[in-house]
């Protein structure tokens, strides 16, 4: 029996079609990236379509909570419940949520009501005072670092001289993830 030699057009057929799978796909399109850096060091964050934006703009002084919808050369639209657009030059603070604190000082928080709603039932199902040290001492640490964790779960960046805002033309995949 003779050697046979496979064909290599499907195999070209299957490259050329993974190529143009390739080419058509939403993440080998150009897209527009926001860019929010510290000058001087190596802090970064990008910000991509859908993904959830805080900012504080000057005039007038409003506070704007949104997904962000297009981001465009002299401005970017916010999706609140109605779209917003704001100019670059209008922004004054944008803020950088961090998502460990925060679920931290939510769950203190909760243990700190639960752990005080169970001491104020024991007392009173025991006919003592509702409100005493113990019930402070057990809850008011877990309600303080649910507090401050909570606080410090956000933070603030003045658009200036030290934080920049730039818009990229390309799609920006970090290396740390989203």
């Amino acid at each position: 029996m003779p050697f046979r030699v496979p064909s290599k057009i499907p195999i070209l057929k299957s490259i050329v079609f993974w190529c143009l799978i390739f080419l058509f796909s939403v993440e080998a399109l150009p897209q527009k990236t926001l860019l929010l850096e510290k000058v001087g060091t190596k802090r970064k964050f990008f910000f991509r379509t859908e993904d959830k934006f805080i900012l504080r703009t000057n005039k007038p002084d409003t506070f704007l909570v949104g997904r962000l919808w297009d981001i465009g050369e002299k401005s970017i639209t916010l999706q609140t419940y109605i779209p917003v657009t704001v100019q670059y030059e209008n922004i004054k603070f944008v803020y950088k949520r961090y998502l460990f604190p925060r679920k931290f000082g939510i769950y203190c928080t909760i243990f700190a009501g639960i752990t005080a709603g169970v001491i104020t039932v024991n007392h009173l199902l025991n006919n003592e005072q509702v409100f005493t040290s113990d019930m402070a001492y057990l809850c008011l640490p877990f309600l303080g670092a649910g507090v401050i964790s909570l606080s410090l779960s956000r933070e603030r960046m003045k658009i200036g001289p030290r934080w920049k805002l730039k818009v990229l033309d390309m799609p920006v995949f970090p290396l740390y993830g989203k």
